[in-house]
């Protein structure tokens, strides 16, 4: 049975609707109590939509390029002199991710330290330590261990003797404990910045990967037109739904100034798969699906967008989560719950893979 085209045009925009309240959803309960970032419900659904992604990159990303590299309707360089270049293909993504990642928290981390600098250097307060006279900052760079509240510090011990530091200052000695406060909190909060910059980064390679990967399976959606049509719809319903949840979550904790950026990923991910749909809807009246180009790009960008997926799934989310103060501090239960998520979430996808 072949369904005309009317019917793959509805499960586009059907697609899209699905696709946009993954993203919605979690933004709008984000302000509810039930749905703070510290929440169990919060952090076991983001878990849930990162175990969707990581088998979302092996399951219907790799996998299939592999299959598709590899078929007879590829180049004889696939399928003949080197069938495991799909694997270059996925570490190559993998690559470019961590070099893009490493240089941009570099140049981050450049700047805000600069400016953190600019903002302290205009008062130095004068301690006398054991006899030798210290200036603010070098008490601060040498002495002085930061702990997670704003305003704390303790003093290392071993390295200074207590009851030998005096603060001397032109004015008095609240305003120089006033500046050691100050210059704390600038330097907790030049950290949270930084921290806080570094997940937007992560955020946009995530929504790049996630995208190519939307519009390849929309080309796919767009040129099939057989019984499998509807069995398609149905699993590209629930796959794009819970994937954008997922993406949602990984925003709300990065904690963007503006809307404007929250925005712009609703509004890319709702619309790369119908985009992808329309453009395999296009596809199929003018070429075959077997044209050896066709196949190519479509594996090597599956391939390529399946290693960014990876990367950024294993370690820009999963192990940020499980390293975080917050998991280790849960209880044990609380870990299992979790982590039991974040197992349903690969099992789920795992589960789709049959049907798409």
């Amino acid at each position: 049975m072949v369904y005309p085209d009317y019917v793959t045009v509805l499960g586009i925009f059907v697609i899209l609707l699905c696709s946009f309240l993954g993203t919605y959803l979690p933004m709008q309960f984000r302000y509810r109590s039930f749905f703070k970032e510290d929440t169990m419900l919060f952090r076991s659904i983001k878990l849930f939509g990162t175990g969707i992604i990581l088998s979302i990159a092996f399951i219907h990303m790799i996998i299939p390029a592999d299959h598709i590299l590899t078929s007879e309707y590829s180049y004889s360089f696939f399928n003949e002199q080197y069938p495991s270049f799909t694997g270059v293909l996925v570490i190559f993504g993998i690559v470019i991710t961590h070099f893009l990642q490493v240089y941009t928290s570099h140049i981050i981390y450049q700047n805000s330290g600069y400016q953190a600098h600019e903002e302290i250097s205009g008062s130095e307060t004068t301690l006398s330590v054991g006899g030798e006279e210290k200036n603010e900052m070098d008490i601060t760079n040498e002495k002085i261990e930061w702990n997670d509240k704003p305003h704390g510090m303790r003093l290392e011990p071993t390295s200074i003797p207590m009851t030998s530091v005096t603060i001397s200052n032109s004015n008095s000695n609240s305003n120089s404990s006033s500046s050691l406060d100050g210059c704390s909190e600038n330097q907790h909060n030049l950290l949270y910045l930084m921290e806080h910059e570094e997940k937007q980064i992560v955020c946009y390679l995530l929504e790049i990967g996630i995208s190519l990967h939307s519009i390849l399976i929309g080309i796919a959606f767009g040129m099939t037109m057989d019984e499998e049509l509807i069995t398609l719809m149905v699993a590209l319903m629930f796959h794009q739904f819970f994937e954008g949840v997922s993406l949602s979550s990984v925003f709300i904790e990065a904690h963007f100034r503006r809307s404007t950026a929250i925005f712009i990923m609703i509004i890319t991910y709702s619309c790369t798969l119908p985009l992808g749909g329309f453009i395999g809807l296009f596809i199929r009246k003018m070429i075959e699906s077997t044209n050896s180009l066709y196949l190519v790009v479509q594996g090597i960008i599956d391939a390529v967008a399946g290693g960014i997926l990876i990367y950024d799934d294993v370690v820009n989310i999963l192990s940020r989560h499980c390293n975080s103060k917050l998991f280790r501090h849960s209880s044990l239960s609380s870990k299992s719950i979790q982590l039991l998520a974040f197992y349903f979430g690969i099992i789920t996808m795992a589960i789709v893979g049959m049907w798409a």
